[in-house]
């Protein structure tokens, strides 16, 4: 599975041409982490939907929709739902071809009914907000089933970036980032709110799968 080849080679207008866009967009070892990472986040989300036909999966901040080509691609039984506050971003998704339904809303307002989605997924999003975990109560009001989050894996994140000579003055880390964790402390502070169920590291990314109480 190599969606992102696929995508990255539709060439977006310079003014939809997001930091997240050039980050799929990138060199040969970027290309390969990200390919990597989305693998194993099809293969999480394969598994939490075992069973569950024809399901409903949500992603909170689907920006281009590069996570949604790739599910597409995994589960294409799947009826996929992107949402994102960036109208740029979702104009920018349509132009990819991404096979979803897209909508623009708030994360911290989700416009769905309660336990309304089977799987709820909110990648690299909850570093970017300044109440992480508002959104995360909100992913998990509106799932039946489980939710998969994931965030940079720090310090290896800021590492990686700074061996690359990249992002200097924020020692590594992506400016746009407001939040930073371990992954002893991201779990930690999850597991206030959500019960943990599987943990998946694809470096330098790491990825949990949580539901608000008992599943099967």
């Amino acid at each position: 599975m190599r969606p992102l080849q696929q995508k990255s080679a539709i060439q977006l207008p310079p003014e939809l041409q997001s930091s997240n866009y050039r980050k799929h967009a990138a060199g040969v070892l970027q290309r390969w982490l990200i390919d990597r990472f989305h693998q194993r986040l099809g293969a999480l989300a394969s598994k939490a939907l075992t069973g569950v036909s024809c399901p409903l999966v949500l992603e909170v901040g689907c920006g281009e929709g590069f996570v949604l080509s790739a599910l597409a691609r995994r589960l294409p039984e799947c009826r996929l739902l992107g949402l994102d506050v960036s109208g740029p971003a979702l104009r920018a998704a349509r132009l990819l071809g991404v096979e979803a339904s897209l909508q623009c809303a708030d994360a911290l307002h989700l416009p769905l009914r309660d336990a309304s989605c089977d799987l709820v997924l909110a990648i690299e999003v909850l570093e970017h907000l300044a109440e992480p975990w508002l959104t995360c109560a909100e992913m998990l009001r509106v799932a039946r089933g489980p939710i998969i989050v994931s965030v940079p894996h720090q310090p290896y994140f800021s590492l990686a970036n700074l061996l690359r000579g990249k992002n200097l003055p924020t020692l590594g880390d992506d400016p746009d980032h407001r939040q930073r964790w371990s992954a002893g402390r991201f779990m930690a502070e999850l597991q206030e709110r959500a019960t943990i169920r599987r943990v998946v590291r694809s470096f330098p990314w790491l990825m949990v799968l949580a539901t608000k109480g008992e599943w099967r």
